[in-house]
């Protein structure tokens, strides 16, 4: 590699020196918070062993990140990205928030963080793309080419193997699997770490807790708001309570049908709700300018969908229509699924209402909504009111 400079802007920096080696190899780290939409291109990816796969769905949720479409407030994606690691061979200062970063040969480059250099890069120029998103870069000097291998290796131990792929491993999900084998979504379901897929295996079990009944009783309090708070409490709930879960599987394509059918058909009938209405501008409301969204469980398309953060806790509120089969122990639908479906035509705009309420309260933000356990009570005791109203009737 022949000399090659990169000039970074951080209006944030810090030097560090390292304790054992500077005196020795010069070694030292250079932090920055650096302006994504300002980031260098052509880094080459000569010391990172893992060539990027932006295809895999944990860059796209990467993706959804530094394009603040994950409900965060905007400017967080350096808090929750782990950023990025350069070796080089110096740092220069060229002025307050100038460096320039040289790289002098094969060996020196990306380190760590591939795969986030290079959505940045594809997106730096998307007028969608936040002002106020910043990403860390640590640039390494002073390290001795034979240590570059083992630094590579440590740090990419930091992706751990997901107790995903080691539920997969164990066997846990092959009942799942064989319920599902021949539907036409199967292969868009990823059952561990490196699978291709829009969904993965927990978010399947995360859709079933949210109407087990067993562990959420109706006539109780405890909500399932872990099924949208934190996956992985979901996974050790499933690994805890298999056989639960195992009574659900009459239900499960009907599970998988009712979060497309929301998700898909919630601003249609917000609209239709009163004159007027626009459910493009809700909040919660996500859209694709130009392009529609995939409903994989239903095999249909629209160009709007509501976040998980809305979508969620409506999706909760159903397991009121939940009960256990008497004669065979199995959880299945009062009144069958035909009734859930006409149910939530039937509550659609109100339980949108309750949910934008919540949302205008919550300053609009999605991710907020999704954790609000008033709003998750009150959504399910308002299906419930109106369920048993209706049978009085």
């Amino acid at each position: 590699m022949a000399n090659s400079t990169f000039r970074f802007h951080a209006p944030i920096a810090r030097r560090i020196i390292d304790p054992n080696f500077k005196k020795t190899h010069g070694t030292e780290r250079h932090l920055f918070l650096v302006p994504v939409r300002e980031m260098p291109e052509g880094l080459p990816f000569d010391p990172n062993a893992r060539r990027p796969n932006i295809n895999k769905r944990v860059y796209k949720q990467i993706e959804q990140s530094l394009l603040n479409k994950d409900g965060e407030e905007s400017g967080t994606f350096h808090l929750k990205n782990k950023g990025i690691t350069i070796i080089a061979k110096s740092v220069e200062q060229i002025r307050d928030d100038e460096y320039d970063v040289k790289l002098q040969k094969e060996g020196h480059g990306l380190l760590d963080g591939g795969h986030t250099y290079q959505l940045i890069i594809k997106h730096k120029g998307d007028p969608k793309l936040p002002e106020n998103q910043f990403v860390q870069v640590e640039v390494r000097v002073g390290i001795p080419d034979e240590w570059i291998p083992d630094i590579a290796g440590g740090l990419n131990t930091s992706v751990q193997v997901q107790d995903m792929s080691l539920e997969n491993l164990a066997g846990s999900f092959d009942w799942i699997k064989e319920h599902l084998k021949g539907e036409p979504y199967f292969e868009e379901i990823a059952w561990s770490e490196n699978d291709p897929g829009d969904y993965d295996a927990r978010d399947i079990v995360s859709l079933m807790y949210l109407f087990n009944v067993e562990l959420f009783p109706n006539d109780k309090d405890d909500l399932p708001i872990a099924a949208y708070e934190k996956k992985s409490n979901v996974l050790n709930e499933f690994k805890g309570h298999a056989e639960t879960f195992k009574r659900m599987r009459p239900m499960l394509k009907d599970i998988l049908t009712l979060h497309d059918t929301i998700a898909k058909d919630a601003r249609d009938l917000w609209n239709e709700s009163s004159p007027g209405a626009k459910g493009g501008k809700l909040a919660f409301m996500d859209e694709r300018n130009g392009k529609d969204f995939v409903f994989h469980f239903t095999g249909e398309v629209g160009p709007y969908r509501l976040f998980d953060g809305a979508l969620f806790p409506i999706l909760g509120a159903f397991r009121w229509y939940v009960e256990v089969d008497p004669r065979t122990q199995k959880m299945r639908w009062r009144r069958g699924f035909k009734a859930v479906l006409k149910a939530w035509r039937k509550n659609a705009a109100e339980l949108l209402r309750l949910t934008k309420a919540t949302s205008d309260q919550l300053g609009r933000n999605p991710n907020a909504v999704g954790k609000s356990r008033p709003l998750w009570a009150a959504l399910h005791t308002r299906v419930s009111r109106n369920d048993l109203l209706a049978q009085q009737a």
